[in-house]
């Protein structure tokens, strides 16, 4: 208990005066108050708890920050003679960052025919994205990616060629660049009728 008081004291203070502490500071913190790994759950989560309150007002600063260098960097642009009408853009690079795993098809499969995904992806915003088939049906069965300009199969089009998935097996599909579409599916050909498993397909966009 007196070591649990303590160490929400020490996050409580981080907290407080955040405004002139840094980023590597408040890791180097929470991380000394790390409990145990045999501690018990409560005492874990409480330290979950600790790490999102003494992280939030820290990303808000960087964030009031990024915004204020912006308006530097127009001002001074400004300055130069460059006006706003010239097409100057000032933007900050930020790292790539993948969304969390969406599925799009999970389905027992006992028929033969064509099948596709239950919905189409949205990549209209991402750089990069990723189709992973994940098999456990007892026959093979053929993968194709499609795209389309709007969100629907109707009238989509052909990604490169079809990928054979094996019975039992799994396979992933990368797309960037000139395999862009605003929305990507899958479409599924089954030749052989499967007696057993299930077909299950996720996307991960990478923003």
């Amino acid at each position: 208990m007196a070591e649990e008081k303590e160490r929400g004291f020490a996050t409580g203070l981080v907290v407080g005066g955040i405004g002139g502490a840094t980023l590597t500071a408040v890791i180097t913190t929470l991380i000394a108050a790390k409990p145990a790994r045999a501690a018990p759950l409560d005492e874990k989560l409480d330290y979950l708890l600790e790490v999102l309150m003494a992280l939030t007002p820290v990303l808000a600063e960087l964030s009031e920050r990024q915004a204020s260098l912006i308006q530097l960097l127009e001002q001074w642009l400004a300055a130069q003679g460059i006006p706003p009408a010239e097409g100057v853009e000032v933007t900050v690079r930020m790292p790539w960052v993948a969304k969390e795993p969406e599925e799009i098809y999970r389905y027992a499969i006992r028929i033969t025919g064509t099948f596709y995904s239950n919905k189409m992806v949205d990549w209209t915003k991402g750089k990069r994205l990723v189709i992973k088939v994940e098999s456990s049906l007892d026959q093979a069965v053929q993968i194709q990616l499609i795209g389309n300009t709007v969100d629907d199969k109707e009238l989509a089009t052909d990604i490169n060629g079809p990928l054979p998935c094996t019975a039992n097996g799994n396979i992933s599909v990368g797309l960037a660049w000139d395999d862009w579409h605003p929305y990507v599916g899958v479409r599924i050909e089954v030749a052989t009728k499967p007696e057993a498993g299930i077909l299950t397909i996720w996307a991960v966009v990478q923003e």
